[in-house]
This record gives C-alpha cells, structure tokens and sequence, in this order.
C-alpha cells in the first residue's frame, strides 16, 4: 500500500465526535421508540426542564443591533430536530443515513442543542437566523435491520465516511451546498500528535479553503481533554489557521477556562465563551430539555463542554454577517478576535458588534474642500484708486459744505447794510 492510499485510508478511520464534557453516554439499553420508526432505533431521552426565563444577559442590546436576519448558519453534528423555537430547520444532508436521509433527526440529543444556542427564538444569539442541519456522525442512532451503532462508519447502510474526518469534510462541502455563510462544528476529531503526522488531511483542507473562497466562516469547538484527548494532541478542525477555535469557559470562574477544555489555538489566537447549557431545547422537537438520560436511564448527563461555547461564537458572526454583509470571511474573523477579552478571548456579542475594526477609518465628506485663492494684484489696485476717489470726493464734499454757509451770511450782511 502506497504511503498517499494509508494516509487516505487513516483520515477515513479517524473518528469524529460531539464534544461533551466527561464521557458520551452510551446508547441505552432501550430504544426510545419514535413515531413511524422501527423500534430499534435507539436515541437517548431527554430530561424535560421549564423554559428559560429568556436569553443570557446582555443580549438584549445586541439584538437592537442585529439578530442575524437573513444569515443561513449550518449545523454540522448529530441532526437537529425541527423544534418550533428554531423557525423551520433548513436539511442539508445526512452522512449517517444516506440511503434514508434524515438529517432533522437527532438521536443523540446534542445538534439540537448546539442549533438552539445559536438560533432559538427565545434564547439564541441569532434568533432570526435560518438553521441548516447536516447530520454527520452519531453515537445512538441504529440502523432499523441490524440495529448496530452507527459510529465511525462501521455500521451496516452507512457509508465508510460517516462520522470520520473525511465524513468532516464532506460535510462542509454539503453545507457550503446548501449556502451557509457560517458553520458551526461541535463534532471534532481528537488525534495524538504522532497520528496527525501521518493523516491525509487533504480532503478537509480543500473543504475548509472552498469555505474561505465562499466568504463562510467555519466555528470549531476546541476539544475535551480526555484519556484519548491531552495536551499535545490535534484537534481537527479546529487547529486550521482559517477556523475559529473556541474553548469553554469554568461556569463558576467565568473568565478562567473549565478544567474539561482543550485550549483553543496557540497563544492569542484562541476565544472561549460559555460552554454549559442549563436548559437547551429538546431533541424530540417539543419543548426544553436539561440534559440527556444515559444507558441505565438513571443518571442525567447535562449538556456541558466546548461543543457548547463554539455556537455561541458562530451566532455572534450570524449577527456581525448581517450588519456587514460585503465583507470577508477573514475580515468577520478578525472583528471577532478584535473585540474578545485579553486572555483567553472571551466572546460578547455586544462587544463584537460595537468594536471598531482595526482598519476602521472615517469616511471623507464628499464636498470637496479648496483653499481661497489669493486675489489678483490689479484688482487689489484698481479697487484703491476706487476708494482713494471716494476719499476725495468725500473730503471736498466736507470743504463745500464748510464755506456754502459763509458764503450765504456774508451775501446777507451786504443786502442788510444796503438798506
């Protein structure tokens, strides 16, 4: 085997996953049965919560702003239900069930969630953004005839692609496809260093350069340390130099970054911003949900880790699109990182929208501005002489009127001593 086909077949081995904190939950035991499904689709069960009382602090002044209008941001992850709160989900595709596509399913409760901190109508950043799904990997979905775990591709109607870096890439392209102008990965690929070396990351670079080229911003969720994800591992695809990594910060340290995070890119690169989800939106498409139930149903394993603070990025670029349609993905990129916190790069959205870029200039006025133009010499002359004979004229005025009045007494005085 050629050295090109093994780094290709590698890339294609090489698992991507949602990055939850602390371990995925396993598929249950039993399968939550859905209407019209085989009951051996088995997906994990949300716990039911209250609604939030609204969106996080702060958000209102940015959304007088911007509330991401217009702005189409895809979904790449385990599916995102069809939830009222998002507006009508957007399919883009689905890599895990290709033969039977369903990408607004979602078995394993975390797209959904991922959509909702981006676009809910009550809580999102964008609310009036539009969510485009790509269902890309899965740890609970079971194909319905050998209800095997459709993980890393292995299972039985899925292609060798779903749930792999170069499933990743194919992803992207298929929402570049659909038109997403920002896309949001929470589903990474862990990798040692040594392994990285030897990956064919082509495919996925070429994806990540054709959404440079179509001025769409990719958002990455910077990784969980784990036994198989530690300090000198890579993350894809959140290491490329064109993707916004973003780290989790501590729920109660919130400018310190939560012990599960991976750092987020090299030194001042990076951004974090919250990465728990007390209440999130429930993937059987109703109602609000505090975390997922695991295989024993017993235990709830809330939603918490770097796959949530990487959309609450994407949905503070949904509303910088709106306000600056024209500009670059690079451009979106560096007024993201020009407004986040010294440090780890804490995101705000108000911040975001109101800092000034750093190419900002003030526009000219369009009224051409000229000096006045020095006066002609001969004019300046001729308009002495002018007032140098009104001068005079005045002056012999003033003598005239002096003797007229002499003159009259004294013609007077004669006329008087004539009589």
């Amino acid at each position: 085997m050629t050295g090109g086909r093994a780094r290709a077949r590698l890339a294609a081995s090489v698992l991507v996953v949602p990055v939850l904190a602390g371990c995925l939950p396993s598929p249950p035991a039993v399968a939550q049965e859905q209407p019209g499904r085989q009951p051996d689709i088995a997906c994990a069960v949300p716990e039911p919560a209250a609604a939030p009382a609204g969106p996080p602090p702060g958000l209102a002044p940015a959304h007088r702003i911007a509330t991401g209008a217009g702005v189409r941001v895809a979904v790449v992850d385990t599916g995102v239900a069809d939830h009222p709160q998002l507006g009508g989900v957007v399919p883009g595709g689905d890599l895990v069930s290709p033969q039977a596509p369903e990408p607004l399913l979602d078995c394993d409760g975390h797209g959904t969630v991922v959509a909702g901190v981006i676009a809910a109508r009550d809580s999102g950043i964008a609310p009036d953004a539009t969510v485009i799904s790509v269902r890309q990997s899965s740890a609970h979905y079971r194909q319905p005839a050998t209800g095997e775990t459709n993980q890393g591709g292995a299972a039985t109607g899925a292609t060798a692609t779903t749930g792999t870096l170069a499933g990743l890439a194919e992803a992207v392209h298929l929402a570049l496809d659909a038109g997403a102008q920002v896309i949001n990965v929470s589903v990474v690929s862990c990798v040692p260093a040594d392994v990285a070396a030897r990956l064919d990351t082509g495919p996925l670079d070429e994806a990540l350069y054709r959404a440079e080229a179509d001025g769409a911003v990719v958002v990455a969720a910077a990784g969980n340390q784990s036994r198989t994800c530690g300090p000198g591992a890579v993350v894809y695809p959140a290491h490329a130099p064109t993707v916004l990594s973003v780290a989790a910060l501590d729920r109660d340290a919130p400018h310190a970054l939560a012990g599960y995070s991976m750092p987020a890119g090299t030194t001042g690169s990076g951004l974090a911003a919250p990465g728990a989800v007390p209440t999130g939106l429930s993937p059987d498409g109703n109602g609000w949900a505090a975390g997922m139930r695991g295989a024993d149903r017993g235990e709830v394993v809330p939603f918490a880790g770097t796959s949530f603070a990487a959309p609450v990025v994407s949905g503070t670029v949904a509303l910088l699109r709106e306000r600056h349609p024209q500009e670059s993905a690079a451009q979106l990129r560096e007024r993201v990182r020009g407004a986040a916190e010294p440090g780890h790069g804490v995101v705000d959205p108000y911040s975001a929208l109101t800092h000034l870029a750093a190419d900002f200039t003030v526009a000219a006025r369009d009224k051409e501005v000229t000096a006045t133009p020095a006066p002609d010499e001969r004019a300046r002359r001729a308009a002495l002489l002018v007032m140098g004979g009104l001068g005079l004229l005045v002056l012999a005025g003033v003598v005239v009127a002096g003797l007229l009045p002499r003159r009259v007494t004294a013609r007077r005085l004669r006329t008087h001593r004539r009589r």
